[in-house]
């Protein structure tokens, strides 16, 4: 003989539900949704904490110097493809008279 066993719901374990329905937010006048974002945007500007001036002057200094180095590095590396393209072209183009009448 053969039992069907129904399994008992041990606590703590997941079930399987079916997905609740989608909440459809109402859309209300455009004055007062715009006025909600307003003072939604006023609670949140509340909460910045904003960094103190030694911060800003470090960090600064640190993007500063580093727009610099990437700015030599973006330059050197154009002038060496530059000699190493446009070199050889030019020496050639002098040896074989280009651009003379």
């Amino acid at each position: 003989m053969t039992a069907s066993r129904v399994k008992e719901k041990e606590p703590g374990s997941v079930e399987s539900k079916k997905p609740e329905k989608a909440y459809v937010a109402k859309r209300g006048n455009v004055f007062t949704e715009t006025a909600q974002f307003l003072r939604d945007v006023a609670i949140e500007h509340r909460k910045i904490t904003w960094p103190e001036m030694p911060q800003i002057v470090r960090e600064t200094w640190s993007v500063l110097v580093l727009v610099a180095c990437i700015t030599v590095l973006v330059l050197a590396f154009d002038w060496v493809l530059g000699q190493a393209i446009f070199g050889p072209l030019e020496h050639f183009a002098r040896l074989y008279g280009a651009g003379r009448s």
